[in-house]
């Protein structure tokens, strides 16, 4: 069997490192987005209507998020978080710096479509965190989310938004989103409620099960658990609670995070975080100070 010469190796490998060659990528079009696939690589979903545009290097597919036409490094999948993430501050404003350190007021998600408000901090303001009440199902949430996505993408530096929550699987008539919760997701005691149990394990089930739910509505941040403890009674969050008992509530607060941010198998990434991982912020509420008498 003839062996290629080492002259035409160089020549092929230099051809396939080119900007175009071997092409180790595919697109498809999802509608009002497209999906990229990066063979060993990462998959990336993108908006055209945003602006967006594709810059492919070594065979792979990046997004050129600030329309540049070259590969930045915050644009680039392989490196490390923290790197990218150094190179994408320092391309930033003062003003969009503060924006990814505010919330949004609470949004109502009632058809696909942005409000004239939601578009108007999104661009003005530079907010990124959205929290999120009632939602009017599954499909009109995911169109929403879609549509909020495009409009981020639109704005260069091109930072996604990340949607949150408070609690939404209460089994209280009257609780704050049980009216607007998106759907049939089911219904789980409250803190207190599953602190009685003494059983971390169904609290890391409650942890995995709801993280599944919330993706499916588009929510990426669940606003929870609350690690405070319950240490007087005229404090009117207490049900939002672990309990008393610093020990069990530590080790209920622990297998809440880890059912919501664990991934395992194919899904992990490192260090237990992956694509089946879910962000779970943990809350301490502020409370006024006890009265000594």
């Amino acid at each position: 069997m003839r062996r290629t010469s080492v002259p035409l190796a160089v020549g092929l490998l230099a051809a396939c490192l080119g900007a175009s060659g071997c092409s180790r990528w595919s697109e498809t079009d999802a509608g009002a987005f497209r999906v990229v696939r990066n063979r060993g690589g990462r998959n990336l979903a993108y908006s055209p209507a945003s602006g967006v545009r594709l810059v492919v290097r070594n065979g792979f597919a990046f997004k050129d998020l600030n329309r540049n036409g070259a590969l930045d490094r915050y644009e680039d999948w392989r490196l490390p978080a923290r790197e990218r993430a150094r190179d994408l501050a320092s391309k930033m404003t003062v003003e969009q710096i503060a924006g990814l350190m505010l919330y949004s007021s609470h949004q109502a998600v009632p058809a696909p479509g942005l409000t004239d408000d939601q578009a108007r901090f999104l661009r003005a303001d530079n907010v990124r965190h959205v929290l999120v009440t009632s939602i009017a199902s599954p499909a009109t949430a995911a169109g929403w989310n879609n549509n909020l996505q495009a409009l981020v993408e639109s704005v260069v530096p091109g930072i996604p938004a990340n949607v949150s929550s408070d609690p939404r699987h209460l089994p209280v008539a009257d609780a704050e989103y049980n009216a607007g919760a998106g759907g049939r997701i089911s219904m789980w005691p409250g803190a207190l409620g599953m602190a009685a149990a003494f059983d971390p394990g169904l609290v890391r089930e409650f942890g995995r099960v709801a993280a599944r739910e919330y993706r499916a509505l588009g929510i990426a941040t669940a606003l929870s658990p609350q690690v405070d403890l319950a240490t007087d009674p005229r404090w009117s969050r207490v049900g939002g609670t672990f309990g008393e008992h610093p020990r069990l509530a530590a080790d209920l607060a622990r297998a809440y995070v880890d059912g919501f941010q664990t991934s395992t198998g194919e899904d992990e990434i490192a260090d237990g975080w992956g694509y089946a991982s879910f962000n779970a912020r943990t809350i301490i509420a502020t409370r006024p100070q006890q009265v000594l008498r």
